[in-house]
């Protein structure tokens, strides 16, 4: 998945982040190289990404 600039720009403006322009590009190849990679895995994987529940990403913190 190749993203571009304007795609970018429209992905953060979404969730109200502001990005510099001088990041931009930076912020874009990584974007395309993270989803690329997650469209390889579910290439890989197919249906067994649906058969497995999601782990949060936030786990509670244990009192001492």
């Amino acid at each position: 998945m190749e993203l571009t600039r304007q795609q970018v720009r429209e992905m953060v403006a979404a969730i109200n982040l502001e990005i510099p322009e001088a990041d931009l590009e930076n912020v874009r190849l990584r974007l395309t190289t993270l989803l690329t990679s997650m469209e390889e895995i579910e290439r890989e994987l197919g249906a067994a990404m649906d058969q497995t529940e999601p782990v949060p990403p936030v786990y509670p913190h244990d009192e001492f």
